[in-house]
């Protein structure tokens, strides 16, 4: 028996070149839901894994890759198979030569971001795909590009690619090519599987086909939670308009919930005549970052210090979100010295202090729900939390009752879910937070008094605990929840921040929404 290629490369090479062990339950499915009737091509083949399955299942093959090593591994485990029928090649498979066209391209392709990878090599996919190679994209984009350019009209793609694939700013120029000039035949969440643990990457399964979608074209997707079920094809799924992922600034891809009441609702929301992005109404702005190591000591201090002194929220090391909790601060005694001249000589550009000085929400970056809160007190904050102003004629008590609403970090937590970042924690982006959907009230008076009810300083747990409730049922109402809904919600995001963490819509006990320390 030949021993698996990437299991001889130490993982410290695996992981530099983005090279990772496909199970064969995966290539299966993939070889299926392609179903190909001519030839089979893969342009990151490795040692042939979905080359000798196409191969058994009597197909032509043709595998191309750069790591000579790994094709001779490729050819020992197809050299059973009559010579005529596959074909091997040591070159670019970014820029593929076959001696046929396929009708299929399969594979599992690096997995290699911008900033780790080569910059000989970033150049070049930036020359082969200026339309999709943009900004910090991942190596993977510029494969699936490759694959469809070398497909003829109606050929299929199938690929298993990280979840950055449907939200990742660098993906949305891919993601707008796949909208319009392709049909997206599946969608395949198998995060939950631990095939990939080692990549620290949430793995999707992508059918393509390379012909405009027909009017009114539903995607097949689904979620797996054992990598057995793609053997038997016994695993939950639903489907979405393609023309559904229209519907955000970003283009994201988001995967409905597989409860046909959850899916109804999250489509309902969003499409919605009456409300409008909170974009519109809210300037979502990213705070104080320092971009070089050791900067951030020369401004950060457990005392006040410098010549501009200011209070900082996010200072403390290793402290994560703490110092913003839902509808309060907890400062932990951190400042910074706010000398917007002396960074500026050093690089690193400050925001303008009034940005910090005047009334806004602060946001989390990193939480199991949205957690936001009002500041007056002028604190200043780093990175770790977004800062909100408004720009239209609406209270921000207003704006941070909704946002804060089970209903928004329960949608959030399934149009966003490939933001989590391990833990069940999601993270929240301004790109992201500006879409969800803004409802306004004709009477915003009653949403904004319990709002300042919560903020009340030393509330009792209790009675913050109730206000929580009426607000939530005060935007139930506002959105027009049915008496189902309502509940679906609660049981996903539950008022109390102890144990629990919101996951695609469900809720896990095994999680806490304690913040990170």
């Amino acid at each position: 028996m030949t021993l698996r290629y990437d299991v001889t490369l130490p993982v410290s090479e695996r992981k530099r070149h983005g090279v990772y062990y496909t199970p064969e339950p995966v290539v299966r499915y993939l070889l299926r839901a392609t179903a190909p009737t001519g030839a089979v091509a893969d342009l990151s083949c490795g040692d042939g894994a979905f080359l000798l399955e196409a191969a058994h299942a009597e197909h032509r093959v043709m595998g191309i890759d750069r790591d000579a090593t790994a094709l001779d591994h490729a050819a020992e485990r197809l050299a059973m198979i009559p010579a005529e029928r596959w074909h091997l090649q040591c070159a670019d498979g970014l820029a593929p030569h076959f001696p046929e066209t396929p009708d299929v391209v399969l594979g599992n392709p690096p997995y290699l971001e911008a900033k780790k990878a080569d910059p000989a090599l970033k150049a070049h996919c930036r020359a082969l795909f200026p339309d999709v190679a943009r900004g910090g994209f991942d190596a993977f984009i510029c494969f699936i590009k490759a694959g469809l350019d070398l497909l003829p009209p109606g050929g299929r793609l199938g690929y298993i690619v990280p979840n950055k694939l449907l939200i990742a700013e660098y993906a949305r120029p891919l993601r707008e090519w796949l909208l319009r000039e392709t049909t997206i035949l599946e969608l395949i969440d198998v995060s939950d599987i631990s095939a990939f643990r080692d990549a620290a990457v949430y793995p999707i399964l992508l059918v393509v086909r390379k012909s405009s979608p027909p009017a009114q074209h539903q995607v097949r997707t689904g979620t797996v939670s054992d990598v057995q079920q793609l053997e038997t094809g016994d695993f939950p799924v639903t489907f979405l308009p393609q023309a559904r992922w229209t519907s955000t600034a970003r283009r994201v891809f988001w995967l409905p919930p597989q409860e046909a009441s959850a899916h109804a609702l999250v489509e309902r929301l969003m499409a919605d005549p009456s409300a409008r992005p909170f974009s519109s109404c809210l300037d979502i702005r990213w705070t104080v970052s320092f971009h070089r190591a050791g900067l951030r000591d020369e401004f950060i201090f457990p005392e006040a210090t410098g010549r501009v002194p200011y209070r900082l929220l996010g200072g403390k090391r290793f402290h994560g979100n703490a110092d913003v909790r839902r509808y309060r601060t907890a400062w932990s005694g951190w400042w910074i010295d706010y000398d917007e001249a002396r960074a500026k000589l050093l690089h690193n550009q400050l925001p303008p202090l009034s940005l910090f000085t005047a009334p806004k929400i602060l946001i989390a970056q990193n939480a199991k729900r949205i957690t936001a809160t009002l500041d007056t007190e002028g604190f200043v904050c780093k990175d770790t939390f977004l800062l909100g102003r408004p720009h239209a004629d609406l209270s921000l008590e207003y704006l941070l009752g909704v946002l804060n609403s089970s209903l928004m970090s329960y949608l959030y937590g399934i149009l966003f879910n490939a933001t989590h970042v391990g833990g069940a924690y999601l993270h929240y982006l301004a790109c992201y937070l500006e879409d969800l959907p803004l409802r306004i009230a004709d009477d915003p008076t009653p949403v904004e008094a319990l709002v300042r009810a919560i903020l009340t300083p030393n509330l009792p747990e209790h009675a913050r605990q109730d206000y929580d409730a009426q607000l939530d049922e005060l935007i139930f109402e506002l959105y027009q929840l049915t008496p189902a809904e309502r509940q679906l919600v609660r049981a996903a995001v539950p008022y109390s921040l102890g144990e629990g963490a919101m996951r695609r819509g469900q809720w896990d006990a095994r999680q806490s929404l304690a913040p990170p320390l």
